[in-house]
Protein backbone atom coordinates (compact mmCIF):
# COMPACT_ATOMS: atom_id res chain seq x y z
CA UNK A 1 0.00 0.00 0.00
CA UNK A 2 2.69 2.19 0.53
CA UNK A 3 4.43 1.98 -2.33
CA UNK A 4 1.00 2.54 -4.36
CA UNK A 5 0.91 5.75 -2.65
CA UNK A 6 4.34 6.82 -3.43
CA UNK A 7 3.88 5.96 -6.64
CA UNK A 8 0.18 8.03 -6.90
CA UNK A 9 2.20 11.08 -6.09
CA UNK A 10 4.99 10.64 -8.03
CA UNK A 11 2.36 10.59 -11.01
CA UNK A 12 0.26 13.86 -9.54
CA UNK A 13 4.12 15.25 -9.37
CA UNK A 14 5.08 14.64 -13.02
CA UNK A 15 1.77 15.56 -14.31
CA UNK A 16 2.15 19.31 -12.76
CA UNK A 17 5.89 19.62 -13.70
CA UNK A 18 4.50 18.89 -17.42
CA UNK A 19 2.46 21.99 -16.64
CA UNK A 20 4.58 24.08 -15.15
CA UNK A 21 7.33 26.09 -17.27
CA UNK A 22 10.78 26.97 -16.13
CA UNK A 23 9.89 30.06 -14.11
CA UNK A 24 7.65 27.50 -11.57
CA UNK A 25 4.36 28.71 -12.16
CA UNK A 26 1.76 26.69 -13.28
CA UNK A 27 0.42 27.60 -17.06
CA UNK A 28 -3.23 28.57 -17.27
CA UNK A 29 -5.74 26.53 -18.43
CA UNK A 30 -6.66 26.19 -22.04
CA UNK A 31 -9.63 28.19 -22.77
CA UNK A 32 -12.20 26.13 -23.58
CA UNK A 33 -13.25 25.86 -27.33
CA UNK A 34 -15.97 27.77 -28.95
CA UNK A 35 -19.01 26.20 -29.77
CA UNK A 36 -19.84 25.03 -33.28
CA UNK A 37 -23.14 24.71 -35.02
CA UNK A 38 -24.45 23.09 -38.07
CA UNK A 39 -24.45 24.74 -41.41
CA UNK A 40 -28.09 26.58 -42.40
CA UNK A 41 -29.64 25.23 -45.37
CA UNK A 42 -31.85 26.84 -48.22
CA UNK A 43 -34.82 28.18 -48.00
CA UNK A 44 -35.52 30.25 -51.25
CA UNK A 45 -34.22 31.15 -54.40
CA UNK A 46 -30.94 32.87 -54.44
CA UNK A 47 -30.46 36.23 -55.71
CA UNK A 48 -28.26 36.91 -58.33
CA UNK A 49 -26.37 40.36 -59.64
CA UNK A 50 -23.34 40.53 -61.77
CA UNK A 51 -20.88 43.12 -60.51
CA UNK A 52 -17.43 44.70 -61.66
CA UNK A 53 -15.06 46.91 -61.21
CA UNK A 54 -16.99 49.70 -61.15
CA UNK A 55 -19.12 48.73 -57.84
CA UNK A 56 -23.01 48.10 -57.64
CA UNK A 57 -25.33 46.43 -54.71
CA UNK A 58 -26.99 43.37 -54.53
CA UNK A 59 -30.05 42.99 -52.23
CA UNK A 60 -31.98 40.26 -51.04
CA UNK A 61 -35.41 38.67 -51.96
CA UNK A 62 -36.52 40.06 -48.70
CA UNK A 63 -35.04 43.26 -48.99
CA UNK A 64 -33.49 42.65 -45.49
CA UNK A 65 -29.83 42.69 -46.53
CA UNK A 66 -28.37 44.78 -48.81
CA UNK A 67 -24.83 44.14 -50.41
CA UNK A 68 -23.05 47.21 -50.86
CA UNK A 69 -19.59 46.89 -53.49
CA UNK A 70 -17.35 49.90 -53.83
CA UNK A 71 -15.76 50.78 -56.97
CA UNK A 72 -12.50 48.93 -57.11
CA UNK A 73 -13.62 46.14 -55.11
CA UNK A 74 -13.47 43.79 -58.08
CA UNK A 75 -11.11 43.31 -60.79
CA UNK A 76 -13.54 41.66 -63.12
CA UNK A 77 -17.29 41.09 -63.60
CA UNK A 78 -18.39 38.53 -60.87
CA UNK A 79 -22.04 37.21 -60.56
CA UNK A 80 -22.91 37.99 -56.95
CA UNK A 81 -25.45 35.28 -55.11
CA UNK A 82 -27.55 36.15 -51.64
CA UNK A 83 -29.02 32.72 -50.66
CA UNK A 84 -31.43 32.92 -47.68
CA UNK A 85 -30.54 29.88 -45.35
CA UNK A 86 -32.16 28.44 -41.85
CA UNK A 87 -30.55 30.89 -39.10
CA UNK A 88 -27.96 28.24 -36.47
CA UNK A 89 -26.78 31.34 -34.82
CA UNK A 90 -27.35 31.07 -30.60
CA UNK A 91 -29.79 33.52 -29.75
CA UNK A 92 -30.38 34.78 -33.42
CA UNK A 93 -32.88 37.00 -34.20
CA UNK A 94 -33.84 36.94 -37.63
CA UNK A 95 -33.09 35.52 -41.27
CA UNK A 96 -29.51 34.21 -42.08
CA UNK A 97 -27.86 34.69 -45.80
CA UNK A 98 -24.80 32.97 -47.59
CA UNK A 99 -23.06 35.60 -49.94
CA UNK A 100 -21.36 33.94 -52.68
CA UNK A 101 -18.88 33.26 -54.29
CA UNK A 102 -17.62 31.81 -51.50
CA UNK A 103 -13.41 32.46 -51.54
CA UNK A 104 -13.73 35.97 -53.35
CA UNK A 105 -11.56 38.03 -52.57
CA UNK A 106 -12.09 42.14 -52.71
CA UNK A 107 -9.83 44.61 -52.57
CA UNK A 108 -11.36 47.12 -50.86
CA UNK A 109 -14.16 46.02 -47.78
CA UNK A 110 -17.95 44.95 -48.40
CA UNK A 111 -20.38 46.84 -46.57
CA UNK A 112 -23.25 44.76 -45.45
CA UNK A 113 -26.22 46.49 -43.84
CA UNK A 114 -29.39 44.33 -42.31
CA UNK A 115 -33.17 45.65 -42.06
CA UNK A 116 -34.78 43.90 -38.70
CA UNK A 117 -38.21 44.74 -37.40
CA UNK A 118 -38.94 46.22 -34.38
CA UNK A 119 -40.33 43.11 -32.73
CA UNK A 120 -37.22 41.54 -33.46
CA UNK A 121 -35.27 44.03 -31.08
CA UNK A 122 -35.92 45.71 -27.37
CA UNK A 123 -33.86 48.43 -26.19
CA UNK A 124 -32.50 45.73 -23.48
CA UNK A 125 -30.17 44.38 -25.75
CA UNK A 126 -27.75 44.46 -28.37
CA UNK A 127 -27.74 43.34 -31.68
CA UNK A 128 -24.83 42.24 -33.87
CA UNK A 129 -23.86 41.12 -37.26
CA UNK A 130 -22.39 37.83 -36.88
CA UNK A 131 -20.62 35.04 -39.75
CA UNK A 132 -19.96 31.35 -39.26
CA UNK A 133 -16.57 30.50 -40.11
CA UNK A 134 -15.17 26.90 -41.39
CA UNK A 135 -15.40 25.34 -38.16
CA UNK A 136 -19.25 26.21 -37.85
CA UNK A 137 -18.61 28.91 -34.79
CA UNK A 138 -20.77 31.96 -35.34
CA UNK A 139 -18.78 34.85 -34.70
CA UNK A 140 -20.18 38.26 -33.80
CA UNK A 141 -18.77 41.11 -35.25
CA UNK A 142 -18.14 43.58 -32.10
CA UNK A 143 -17.55 46.56 -34.42
CA UNK A 144 -21.61 46.31 -35.47
CA UNK A 145 -23.17 50.02 -35.77
CA UNK A 146 -26.55 49.76 -34.43
CA UNK A 147 -28.97 52.27 -35.59
CA UNK A 148 -31.96 51.65 -33.66
CA UNK A 149 -34.13 54.51 -35.33
CA UNK A 150 -34.03 52.77 -38.80
CA UNK A 151 -33.62 49.09 -37.69
CA UNK A 152 -30.55 48.75 -39.40
CA UNK A 153 -27.33 46.36 -38.31
CA UNK A 154 -24.33 47.60 -40.70
CA UNK A 155 -20.80 45.77 -41.28
CA UNK A 156 -17.75 45.49 -43.43
CA UNK A 157 -16.47 42.74 -44.64
CA UNK A 158 -13.47 41.60 -47.15
CA UNK A 159 -14.83 38.08 -47.55
CA UNK A 160 -18.16 35.91 -48.06
CA UNK A 161 -19.52 33.18 -46.09
CA UNK A 162 -23.05 32.63 -44.02
CA UNK A 163 -24.63 35.88 -42.26
CA UNK A 164 -27.09 36.75 -39.90
CA UNK A 165 -27.56 38.68 -36.61
CA UNK A 166 -27.80 37.88 -33.05
CA UNK A 167 -28.45 39.56 -29.90
CA UNK A 168 -24.43 39.86 -27.87
CA UNK A 169 -26.03 41.73 -24.79
CA UNK A 170 -28.88 42.19 -22.51
CA UNK A 171 -29.87 44.32 -19.46
CA UNK A 172 -31.63 41.89 -17.38
CA UNK A 173 -34.88 41.98 -16.92
CA UNK A 174 -35.39 43.84 -19.70
CA UNK A 175 -38.88 44.66 -18.36
CA UNK A 176 -39.49 44.71 -14.98
CA UNK A 177 -42.46 45.56 -12.21
CA UNK A 178 -41.45 47.42 -9.09
CA UNK A 179 -43.48 48.21 -5.70
CA UNK A 180 -42.86 51.77 -4.29
CA UNK A 181 -40.34 51.97 -2.15
CA UNK A 182 -38.77 48.55 -3.44
CA UNK A 183 -35.99 47.80 -5.31
CA UNK A 184 -35.29 45.82 -8.53
CA UNK A 185 -31.46 44.39 -9.85
CA UNK A 186 -30.51 44.68 -13.09
CA UNK A 187 -27.24 42.98 -14.47
CA UNK A 188 -25.78 43.21 -18.00
CA UNK A 189 -25.51 39.75 -19.38
CA UNK A 190 -23.56 39.07 -22.83
CA UNK A 191 -24.37 36.16 -25.35
CA UNK A 192 -20.42 35.91 -26.51
CA UNK A 193 -17.22 34.17 -24.88
CA UNK A 194 -14.06 35.54 -23.40
CA UNK A 195 -11.88 35.29 -26.27
CA UNK A 196 -11.64 38.09 -28.94
CA UNK A 197 -9.57 38.17 -31.98
CA UNK A 198 -8.76 41.35 -34.22
CA UNK A 199 -8.38 45.24 -33.59
CA UNK A 200 -10.39 48.04 -33.22
CA UNK A 201 -14.01 47.75 -35.15
CA UNK A 202 -12.50 44.50 -36.03
CA UNK A 203 -13.12 42.79 -32.65
CA UNK A 204 -15.16 39.50 -32.68
CA UNK A 205 -16.31 36.91 -30.14
CA UNK A 206 -17.95 33.32 -31.16
CA UNK A 207 -21.58 33.72 -29.86
CA UNK A 208 -21.99 30.93 -27.35
CA UNK A 209 -25.45 29.35 -26.06
CA UNK A 210 -26.39 30.90 -23.01
CA UNK A 211 -25.71 34.39 -21.95
CA UNK A 212 -23.72 35.14 -18.66
CA UNK A 213 -22.87 38.17 -16.34
CA UNK A 214 -20.68 40.73 -17.97
CA UNK A 215 -17.74 40.93 -15.52
CA UNK A 216 -15.71 43.50 -17.80
CA UNK A 217 -17.11 46.25 -15.74
CA UNK A 218 -14.55 48.86 -17.21
CA UNK A 219 -16.84 49.08 -20.02
CA UNK A 220 -20.19 49.94 -18.59
CA UNK A 221 -21.00 53.18 -17.37
CA UNK A 222 -23.12 55.85 -16.68
CA UNK A 223 -26.35 54.18 -14.81
CA UNK A 224 -29.50 56.70 -15.12
CA UNK A 225 -33.35 56.80 -14.99
CA UNK A 226 -34.74 58.43 -17.71
CA UNK A 227 -31.76 59.69 -18.88
CA UNK A 228 -30.31 61.45 -15.19
CA UNK A 229 -27.34 60.22 -14.03
CA UNK A 230 -28.24 58.08 -11.21
CA UNK A 231 -32.12 59.03 -10.81
CA UNK A 232 -33.81 61.36 -8.71
CA UNK A 233 -36.33 61.45 -6.30
CA UNK A 234 -39.23 62.26 -8.36
CA UNK A 235 -38.83 59.04 -10.83
CA UNK A 236 -36.36 56.93 -8.90
CA UNK A 237 -32.38 55.94 -7.96
CA UNK A 238 -29.87 53.49 -9.43
CA UNK A 239 -26.17 53.44 -8.63
CA UNK A 240 -24.07 50.59 -10.05
CA UNK A 241 -23.43 47.65 -7.62
CA UNK A 242 -20.08 46.60 -6.09
CA UNK A 243 -18.34 43.44 -7.28
CA UNK A 244 -16.87 41.89 -10.52
CA UNK A 245 -20.57 42.11 -12.30
CA UNK A 246 -21.86 44.68 -14.21
CA UNK A 247 -24.90 45.04 -12.42
CA UNK A 248 -27.22 48.12 -10.63
CA UNK A 249 -30.22 48.46 -8.43
CA UNK A 250 -32.71 50.76 -9.12
CA UNK A 251 -35.01 52.17 -6.26
CA UNK A 252 -38.77 53.15 -6.86
CA UNK A 253 -39.79 56.27 -5.82
CA UNK A 254 -41.94 57.01 -2.42
CA UNK A 255 -44.89 57.82 -5.10
CA UNK A 256 -45.56 57.15 -8.68
CA UNK A 257 -43.82 58.82 -10.65
CA UNK A 258 -44.96 61.16 -13.60
CA UNK A 259 -43.90 58.99 -16.67
CA UNK A 260 -44.48 55.43 -15.61
CA UNK A 261 -42.75 53.43 -16.58
CA UNK A 262 -39.38 54.64 -16.00
CA UNK A 263 -36.71 54.00 -18.40
CA UNK A 264 -33.20 52.61 -16.22
CA UNK A 265 -30.28 52.19 -18.47
CA UNK A 266 -26.23 52.15 -18.78
CA UNK A 267 -23.94 52.22 -21.59
CA UNK A 268 -22.23 50.08 -22.79
CA UNK A 269 -18.66 50.86 -24.75
CA UNK A 270 -18.34 47.47 -26.95
CA UNK A 271 -14.88 47.35 -27.54
CA UNK A 272 -11.60 49.28 -26.14
CA UNK A 273 -12.03 51.57 -28.95
CA UNK A 274 -14.61 53.79 -27.33
CA UNK A 275 -16.28 53.63 -30.35
CA UNK A 276 -20.29 52.59 -30.86
CA UNK A 277 -21.22 53.31 -27.13
CA UNK A 278 -24.87 51.42 -27.21
CA UNK A 279 -27.53 52.32 -24.06
CA UNK A 280 -29.44 49.76 -23.16
CA UNK A 281 -32.30 50.26 -21.71
CA UNK A 282 -35.23 47.94 -19.40
CA UNK A 283 -38.64 49.62 -18.76
CA UNK A 284 -39.61 49.53 -15.14
CA UNK A 285 -42.88 50.04 -14.31
CA UNK A 286 -43.43 51.35 -10.36
CA UNK A 287 -46.95 50.13 -8.73
CA UNK A 288 -48.16 50.77 -5.41
CA UNK A 289 -49.19 47.83 -4.79
CA UNK A 290 -51.76 44.70 -5.51
CA UNK A 291 -54.86 47.20 -4.75
CA UNK A 292 -57.61 45.10 -3.18
CA UNK A 293 -55.94 41.94 -2.85
CA UNK A 294 -55.71 38.96 0.10
CA UNK A 295 -54.26 35.64 -0.13
CA UNK A 296 -56.86 32.66 -0.23
CA UNK A 297 -54.03 30.23 0.20
CA UNK A 298 -50.66 30.55 0.66
CA UNK A 299 -49.10 32.26 -2.37
CA UNK A 300 -52.39 32.85 -4.13
CA UNK A 301 -53.91 35.89 -3.73
CA UNK A 302 -57.70 36.97 -4.93
CA UNK A 303 -58.11 40.87 -5.84
CA UNK A 304 -62.08 41.59 -6.20
CA UNK A 305 -63.60 45.15 -7.65
CA UNK A 306 -67.50 45.33 -7.38
CA UNK A 307 -69.66 46.30 -10.34
CA UNK A 308 -70.43 50.04 -9.98
CA UNK A 309 -71.42 51.22 -13.57
CA UNK A 310 -72.86 49.79 -17.34
CA UNK A 311 -72.20 52.10 -19.89
CA UNK A 312 -72.03 55.02 -17.19
CA UNK A 313 -75.50 54.23 -15.66
CA UNK A 314 -75.08 53.40 -11.77
CA UNK A 315 -76.67 50.64 -10.28
CA UNK A 316 -79.17 48.92 -10.45
CA UNK A 317 -80.28 50.10 -14.08
CA UNK A 318 -82.70 48.63 -16.19
CA UNK A 319 -81.07 47.16 -19.26
CA UNK A 320 -83.23 48.31 -23.03
CA UNK A 321 -84.74 45.48 -24.32
CA UNK A 322 -83.66 43.84 -27.49
CA UNK A 323 -87.27 43.99 -29.20
CA UNK A 324 -90.01 46.21 -28.21
CA UNK A 325 -91.99 42.55 -28.76
CA UNK A 326 -91.13 41.78 -25.68
CA UNK A 327 -93.40 44.10 -23.96
CA UNK A 328 -93.03 44.30 -20.47
CA UNK A 329 -89.92 42.03 -19.76
CA UNK A 330 -87.34 43.17 -17.72
CA UNK A 331 -83.46 42.70 -16.76
CA UNK A 332 -82.36 44.87 -14.06
CA UNK A 333 -78.79 44.91 -13.10
CA UNK A 334 -78.22 44.77 -9.32
CA UNK A 335 -74.71 43.81 -8.90
CA UNK A 336 -71.44 42.21 -9.96
CA UNK A 337 -67.86 41.95 -9.74
CA UNK A 338 -64.69 41.36 -11.14
CA UNK A 339 -62.35 38.93 -9.63
CA UNK A 340 -58.51 38.56 -10.48
CA UNK A 341 -56.53 35.53 -8.90
CA UNK A 342 -52.75 34.54 -9.34
CA UNK A 343 -49.56 34.40 -7.58
CA UNK A 344 -47.90 37.70 -6.30
CA UNK A 345 -45.06 37.82 -8.94
CA UNK A 346 -48.10 36.86 -11.54
CA UNK A 347 -50.20 39.28 -10.55
CA UNK A 348 -47.01 41.90 -10.30
CA UNK A 349 -46.50 41.75 -13.68
CA UNK A 350 -50.39 42.03 -14.54
CA UNK A 351 -50.91 38.26 -15.62
CA UNK A 352 -54.06 36.53 -14.27
CA UNK A 353 -56.75 34.43 -14.12
CA UNK A 354 -60.25 36.33 -14.07
CA UNK A 355 -63.91 36.13 -13.54
CA UNK A 356 -66.35 38.55 -14.49
CA UNK A 357 -69.80 38.18 -12.59
CA UNK A 358 -73.30 40.33 -13.48
CA UNK A 359 -76.50 39.85 -11.13
CA UNK A 360 -79.99 40.76 -12.33
CA UNK A 361 -83.56 40.01 -11.31
CA UNK A 362 -85.43 39.51 -14.64
CA UNK A 363 -89.37 39.72 -15.30
CA UNK A 364 -90.65 37.49 -18.09
CA UNK A 365 -93.67 39.73 -20.32
CA UNK A 366 -96.74 39.79 -19.15
CA UNK A 367 -95.79 37.87 -15.51
CA UNK A 368 -95.07 40.06 -12.12
CA UNK A 369 -92.63 37.15 -11.36
CA UNK A 370 -89.15 38.16 -10.87
CA UNK A 371 -86.26 35.69 -10.60
CA UNK A 372 -82.68 36.73 -9.44
CA UNK A 373 -79.99 35.31 -11.81
CA UNK A 374 -76.84 35.21 -12.23
CA UNK A 375 -74.08 34.82 -15.13
CA UNK A 376 -70.33 35.25 -15.59
CA UNK A 377 -67.49 35.01 -17.78
CA UNK A 378 -63.79 33.46 -16.96
CA UNK A 379 -60.45 33.45 -18.65
CA UNK A 380 -57.24 34.88 -18.38
CA UNK A 381 -55.80 38.72 -18.36
CA UNK A 382 -52.89 40.24 -18.79
CA UNK A 383 -52.21 44.11 -18.75
CA UNK A 384 -49.33 45.42 -20.44
CA UNK A 385 -46.13 46.62 -19.16
CA UNK A 386 -46.89 50.66 -18.74
CA UNK A 387 -50.13 49.47 -17.10
CA UNK A 388 -52.45 51.10 -19.65
CA UNK A 389 -54.75 48.44 -21.51
CA UNK A 390 -55.52 44.68 -20.27
CA UNK A 391 -56.85 42.49 -22.10
CA UNK A 392 -59.14 39.39 -21.50
CA UNK A 393 -59.54 36.71 -23.13
CA UNK A 394 -62.74 34.29 -22.55
CA UNK A 395 -62.53 30.41 -22.36
CA UNK A 396 -65.62 30.84 -24.88
CA UNK A 397 -62.70 32.12 -27.21
CA UNK A 398 -63.88 36.09 -26.98
CA UNK A 399 -61.53 38.73 -26.27
CA UNK A 400 -62.01 42.12 -25.55
CA UNK A 401 -59.73 45.29 -23.56
CA UNK A 402 -60.22 46.72 -20.64
CA UNK A 403 -57.66 48.14 -17.96
CA UNK A 404 -57.14 46.95 -14.12
CA UNK A 405 -55.63 49.24 -11.75
CA UNK A 406 -54.77 49.31 -7.73
CA UNK A 407 -57.77 51.39 -7.58
CA UNK A 408 -60.14 51.06 -10.60
CA UNK A 409 -61.18 48.67 -13.13
CA UNK A 410 -62.84 47.80 -15.84
CA UNK A 411 -64.38 45.98 -19.12
CA UNK A 412 -64.76 47.97 -22.48
CA UNK A 413 -66.95 45.76 -25.14
CA UNK A 414 -67.97 43.72 -22.17
CA UNK A 415 -70.30 40.87 -24.02
CA UNK A 416 -72.89 40.72 -21.88
CA UNK A 417 -76.44 38.45 -22.38
CA UNK A 418 -79.44 38.41 -20.46
CA UNK A 419 -82.96 37.32 -21.83
CA UNK A 420 -84.08 41.15 -22.66
CA UNK A 421 -80.39 42.03 -23.73
CA UNK A 422 -77.83 41.11 -25.67
CA UNK A 423 -74.55 43.58 -26.77
CA UNK A 424 -71.13 44.58 -26.02
CA UNK A 425 -71.06 47.15 -23.03
CA UNK A 426 -68.84 48.93 -20.65
CA UNK A 427 -68.01 47.15 -17.35
CA UNK A 428 -66.76 49.91 -14.41
CA UNK A 429 -65.41 48.20 -11.30
CA UNK A 430 -64.12 49.45 -7.82
CA UNK A 431 -62.52 48.03 -4.58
Amino acid sequence: MHKKMIGLWLLSAALVACNTPSGGNPLPNPPAPAPTFPAGTPTGEATRTTVGPEGGTVTSADGRLKVSIPAGALSSPTEITVQPITSTAPNGKGSAYRLGPEGTTFKQPVGLSFQYDEAQESSASALVVATQDRQGTWQAKLGTAQDRGANTLTVSTTHFSDWTWAEAYQLDPGQATVKLGQTVKLTLVRCVADETTGEGDDLIAPLTRTCAPYTLTPFTRNWAVNGTAGGSAAVGTVSKDEGDVSSGTYRAPASKPSVNPVAVSVDLVRNETGKNTLRLISSVQVIDGLGPCREVVTGIYTCKYQLTKVNGNSLPFNLPKQSPNQGDARDRLTGGYLQISGTEENLLIGAASYEIRYEFDSKPAGTDRETHRVLNDVGDSLTNLQGTATTFKSISGETYKGLIQADKASADNFPMNTPVFSAPVKLEFAP
